[in-house]
């Protein structure tokens, strides 16, 4: 069992490492963005895969379609960048930010981890 594993497991039990143990929050931290990361990707997958088969049922000429098409790349693109950067400033990876804020942070992500 690796020291996350440990953590994680004794999140699950309900017990959080004390408030001053920098290494474990990080840990957690690091975890937390990582998966939320992942959760935000797949999600952003499937937003795309609805968008691009709403447009190809418009049936539109093939400008038109590149043009629509590149239009939402760009977008997408920027929504991803903002939240990538938004995560990474929530867990404390970017800017300074208080370690409360991120260990509570932590915290009720994993707790909406678990309920998934």
């Amino acid at each position: 069992m690796t020291g996350l594993d440990r953590l994680l497991d004794d999140a699950e039990r309900g017990r959080w490492p004390a408030s001053d143990d920098a290494d474990a929050w990080l840990a957690l931290a690091n975890w937390a963005f990582q998966t939320e990361c992942l959760m935000a990707d797949e999600a952003e997958n499937l937003a795309w895969e609805t968008e691009m088969r709403e447009l190809l049922g418009r049936d539109l000429p093939y400008p038109e379609f590149v043009e629509q098409r590149m239009a939402a790349l760009r977008y997408r693109l920027r929504a991803r960048k903002l939240a990538q950067s938004n995560l990474r400033y929530k867990y404390g990876f970017r800017g300074t930010r208080r370690h409360r804020l991120i260990r509570t942070a932590v915290s009720l992500f994993y707790a909406v981890w678990r309920a998934e």
